[in-house]
């Protein structure tokens, strides 16, 4: 199950999250967390897409020369 840390927690061995660190727990240790309001369950994280940013180009003439 994928929980959020809401506040500083311990959640194994060497382990630990803090605010807003996510992690993917096991049932049992990700219901106990919820239970004492250490983490909550994320259902559908959004995704972030990231859009490169485009950079206006000065327009150039093209064509043939006017005589």
């Amino acid at each position: 199950m994928k929980c959020r840390a809401l506040r500083g927690v311990c959640i194994g061995p060497g382990r630990n999250l803090v605010p807003p660190e996510t992690a993917d727990l096991d049932a049992a240790t990700g219901q106990f967390l919820i239970s004492i309001k250490a983490v909550e369950e994320v259902k559908d994280e959004p995704v972030k897409i990231e859009t490169p940013e485009f950079k206006s180009v000065p327009e150039t003439k093209t064509g043939k020369k006017e005589k």
